[in-house]
């Protein structure tokens, strides 16, 4: 279905500009995510206003939809699947965008100069996460389903990371204050609806539409949430 897409672009029209809009978007949204870790990591304020560049996430999502609206509006019986396609992955987008805003907000817990001590287990898996993001962006502009695919079982297994953190290794930190704990359980919880959600984009390049944000693990279809 996603191949449907990618040949409405050749037409010129407004789904081809909701297309080049969504690449935008996805390019802001990385920006944002990018620096609300760096933010928390360093404690640190952001080089720009995060808020302001949350509001232009949320302006294109608008955009995208009144563009696709317009589309369906002149052309009722076509491209309708490769419309809502288009507008699943807007909205996981945005919601990138929020979860990537909670990030920086984590910061406010502290105060100048003082150290955030973040786990080495949600470094490590931040940063496939941020490598994933480079992956999903580039697995939309050319419809790769390959690395789309690559990408889902990159990010799946990070869940089971993320659970295993909360539900089971803060229980043995006893070392670590309780503003690191609940800085860490935030993150924790923040990263694994990122990952989630880059996960829904690469299932909407994949999958046919009625299965977006759900894959195959072995014979067992699993939700990626």
């Amino acid at each position: 279905m996603f191949k449907q897409l990618l040949k409405l672009l050749s037409k010129g029209d407004l789904i081809s500009q909701a297309f080049d809009d969504t690449q935008s978007m996805m390019n802001k949204s990385y920006k944002l995510f990018q620096e609300s870790v760096d933010s928390l990591k360093n404690n640190k304020k952001a080089g720009f206003d995060i808020y302001e560049l949350d509001r232009e996430i949320n302006s294109y999502e608008k955009k995208i939809r009144r563009k696709i609206l317009e589309h369906l509006s002149l052309n009722p019986e076509q491209d309708l699947i490769a419309s809502l396609v288009l507008t699943s992955i807007v909205i996981s987008i945005e919601r990138i965008g929020d979860y990537s805003k909670n990030i920086y907000e984590v910061v406010d817990m502290y105060k100048n100069g003082e150290s955030v001590n973040i786990s080495e287990k949600l470094s490590s898996t931040e940063a496939v996460i941020t490598k994933s993001f480079c992956d999903v962006a580039e697995a939309f502009k050319n419809g790769d389903e390959q690395t789309a695919t690559k990408i889902i079982h990159t990010l799946d297994p990070l869940r089971k990371t993320f659970d295993s953190y909360i539900y089971k290794d803060v229980l043995t930190e006893k070392d670590k204050d309780t503003r690191t704990i609940i800085t860490n359980v935030l993150y924790s919880r923040y990263l694994k609806r990122v990952a989630a959600h880059l996960e829904n984009i690469a299932t909407s390049i994949v999958n046919p539409f009625d299965k977006i944000g759900f894959y195959k693990s072995g014979n067992v279809e699993t939700e990626a949430d």
